[in-house]
């Protein structure tokens, strides 16, 4: 029976027991306790037999004396029942163990041996106080610690604190006193129930003292008749005093009941008051650093105001400032045009004067040679009377066209320096704009609703592009169709990839709005390459080196996406955007772009209008590739080269390179006056076009490098860069890494442009990109040569 997780506890008095019990359950804290307890029968029954074996069944018949055992269990079973009601509350399992010896101490004993126990815990002393180094001054316990077994671990205790402790071998050890008990006692209540079981032995002692008294004085002589009158009139006496001895005794006991619950409950509201004072303290003190934390906060958020409002200023200010800066460029890109045009027209009379001078000096030749001399000088005459009016005009023309080429390179100084500005403002700006996630009230109070009047435009899939200002910036917000994609999460990845996307040449993605799955694209002012190509809104045409040069910056940008294993999908002249400088701003693209286009031309009939620009290969095959933007980069680069729309434009080409290879009715004249070298190019752009898709050039190896044989002339449309009067050379010329000037740009997968081998020893021990710190979606550079061109011209002209 004797379980090694049950602790058995002894008990016997009331107050004592139970400050044994609360020790156990407070240091011991045990799952299963049994409470054990030896039952002595009457201590007035056991001193009759004491002085005569048959005396007490004399004087008591079998009933009283079971009446009195009775009496003395049931008093037993209500102390005991008190005890697990205790160890109830307490929330461990108890159970009871008793037997009955006339000696405490060896029913204890007895106990151990039969149940082969454990683990006990009784008391130490009787009655005692404890003090430092007391021993156990109870017989009791020194005859347990003595006679138990040895395999059995004892814990004698004294006023809940630990006395001694024997362990299985049978070793003991004086333990040191546990810290000071937790629990109250009444000393009051304490000292009740020591004097009731005081008067309790007292009155059994005298009941034996005078029935001992009855019996002797008997034997001295006195007759049966008057010993068994007084034997019967004893008798009585007891059973009032037996009587009166259990009511007295049990309304002590009910007295201890009472006082045990009152001290139970008194413990119980203290803990219950001391924890209730640990949590309001700690309360308190979470409340008081809400407090200090608010207060902080409500400090902080005051300098954010300030510090906003200063941001808001300048903001303000920078947005005049560029204002300016729009309106001087203008007006010098204007004036620049007008200073242009008569340089050439001077340029064409400075040559008809040329012309005219060595006709006139071809003549007199031939006349001197042909005629007499007299009639030779006399026409010398003539003729030098004409070259000297001749050598006037052009002493005029020369100087008129000295003054306009100061006039005009002040012009250009004047148009590079706001080109430098604004490219380095733009630049900065770029750097440092974060992406922003719009909320639904944001966009519809920008748009109003999504009001027709700031709706631009609608694209494939049910898109539908409005133009706003959003957080005082001009932008285009392009609310995607329902079914654009499956669900949000589809949405929100693909904004992760745009936002991954970053190229000078592609349009910026400023922010999104999940919630009416919108994207928000920076604004780019100068409309689109088929507004300038259809000469929308009196638009004038562009020249040869614009052409030129939106043609190397999307072959750039199509050599980036497909070195990031993208496609664009959707690569027409209303998808390239230009800003004020004819930059390139390649739009609408992303990674579900193929896809979709997939869906559409599975859904194409044979009457529906197709799309002039999408790849026949594709349209048959359903493959997606890189050739896929192949094909309308060939029709927009002859779309460039004639100005004319897409119908027949590749056969048309054809036929004049097979004509003699004479282009001249193919060009567009209003370009100005193309290069020799646009002949190869129109040539790689008809292979482009070619329906076998494997004919087709490509972009780095065969394109990219005509374009580059043009690139004097259109390095002067990309960049216009001049160093600052201290030599400094533009930012944007400068390596992010080595911060010198790059001599062999390479843009990578960032958008952002490097010395290519900076970038390679920075990639050899990394994957993530020197200027954001992220990880680099792919390791492939892309060489940036209108960038390259550019800074070998300033290098030049220094």
């Amino acid at each position: 029976m004797g379980s090694e997780d049950t602790i058995y506890v002894a008990v016997g008095g009331v107050e004592e027991s139970e400050l044994t019990l609360l020790w156990v359950l407070h240091n011991l804290k045990p799952r299963k306790v049994c409470i054990l307890h030896v039952h002595q029968p009457s201590k007035m029954i056991s001193s009759m037999y004491g002085v005569d074996g048959n005396l007490a069944e004399i004087i008591f018949d079998q009933q009283q004396i079971r009446g009195l055992e009775e009496v003395g269990k049931e008093m037993m079973n209500r102390i005991l029942d008190e005890y697990l009601l205790f160890c109830s509350q307490a929330g461990v399992s108890a159970i009871r163990l008793h037997i009955q010896m006339d000696d405490v101490a060896k029913g204890i004993v007895e106990l151990i041996r039969r149940h082969n126990i454990k683990k006990l815990v009784m008391g130490a002393a009787a009655d005692e106080h404890f003090s430092e180094g007391m021993w156990l001054m109870s017989e009791k316990a020194q005859y347990v610690n003595e006679n138990a077994p040895f395999s059995c671990q004892i814990w004698f205790i004294c006023r809940e604190h630990l006395v001694h402790t024997r362990f299985e071998t049978g070793q003991s050890s004086n333990a040191p006193s546990p810290s000071g008990s937790s629990y109250l006692t009444s000393s009051t209540e304490a000292a009740g129930i020591f004097g009731s079981t005081v008067s309790e032995e007292r009155e059994e002692s005298e009941c034996e003292i005078e029935l001992y008294d009855v019996l002797h004085s008997g034997e001295e002589g006195s007759s049966n008749d008057q010993l068994f009158d007084r034997l019967e009139q004893a008798l009585k006496e007891a059973e009032s005093s037996n009587q009166k001895a259990f009511e007295e005794s049990d309304r002590r006991v009910k007295a201890e009941m009472n006082a045990t619950r009152a001290m139970r409950q008194a413990k119980m509201l203290e803990r219950l008051y001391n924890e209730c004072k640990r949590e309001n303290e700690t309360a308190l003190a979470k409340q008081n650093e809400s407090l200090e934390n608010i207060k902080r906060l409500r400090e902080e958020l005051s300098v954010s105001r300030e510090q906003n409002s200063i941001l808001e200023s300048q903001v303000a200010n920078s947005e005049r400032r560029m204002k300016q800066l729009e309106d001087e460029l203008s007006s010098a890109l204007e004036q620049l045009q007008v200073s242009l045009k008569e340089r050439d027209e001077l340029q064409i009379e400075l040559e008809n004067s040329h012309k005219v001078i060595e006709e006139l000096l071809r003549k007199q030749a031939e006349e001197t040679s042909s005629t007499h001399m007299d009639q030779f000088n006399l026409d010398q005459l003539s003729v030098s009377e004409i070259h000297d009016a001749t050598l006037d005009q052009l002493e005029i023309c020369q100087k008129e066209k000295d003054e306009l080429q100061v006039e005009l390179e002040n012009t250009r100084r004047i148009n590079k320096e706001l080109l430098r500005k604004q490219s380095e403002d733009t630049s900065n700006s770029h750097l440092q704009q974060p992406f922003i996630e719009f909320s639904l009230s944001e966009i519809e109070e920008a748009t109003e609703d999504f009001d027709q009047l700031y709706k631009i435009a609608e694209g494939a899939r049910g898109s539908v592009y409005y133009k706003c200002v959003l957080r005082h910036t001009e932008v285009i917000i392009k609310v995607l169709g329902r079914n654009s994609f499956q669900d949000s999460n589809e949405f929100l990845r693909e904004v992760d990839d745009l936002i991954k996307l970053r190229h000078p040449n592609l349009v910026n993605l400023i922010g999104a709005c999940p919630e009416k799955t919108a994207l928000v694209y920076e604004y780019v002012p100068n409309g689109s390459l088929e507004d300038h190509l259809n000469s929308r809104n009196d638009m004038p045409p562009l020249s040869w080196q614009s052409r030129m040069h939106i043609a190397t910056q999307l072959c750039s940008t199509l050599m980036f996406l497909h070195a990031g294993k993208l496609v664009h999908g959707n690569l027409k002249p209303g998808n390239i955007l230009l800003d004020d400088n004819f930059g390139c701003k390649l739009s609408d693209f992303g990674s579900c772009r193929a896809f979709s286009l997939v869906e559409n031309s599975s859904n194409m009939t044979e009457s529906s209008n197709p799309n002039p620009y999408l790849d026949p290969d594709f349209r048959n095959s359903r493959r997606v590739s890189h050739s896929l933007d192949l094909y309308p980069f060939g029709i927009i680069v002859l779309q460039l080269l004639s100005g004319r729309s897409t119908q027949g434009i590749a056969e048309s080409a054809q036929s004049e390179l097979l004509n003699g290879g004479n282009l001249s009715s193919f060009l567009d004249s209003s370009a100005g006056n193309w290069p020799h070298q646009v002949a190869q190019l129109t040539h790689l752009a008809i292979r482009c076009c070619d329906i076998n898709r494997s004919r087709r050039p490509d972009l780095a190896s065969d394109v990219l490098k005509v374009l580059e044989t043009m690139k004097p002339s259109v390095a002067s449309i990309a960049y216009a860069p001049e160093s600052n009067e201290d030599g400094e050379p533009p930012s944007y010329f400068l390596c992010p890494i080595l911060q010198a000037v790059m001599s062999d740009p390479h843009v990578a997968a960032d958008g952002y442009t490097y010395e290519a081998t900076a970038l390679q020893d920075w990639l050899a021990d990394h994957d993530t990109s020197p200027m954001t710190n992220l990880r680099l979606p792919n390791l492939n550079l892309i060489p940036n040569f209108p960038l390259r061109s550019a800074i070998q011209q300033w290098q030049e002209n220094r």
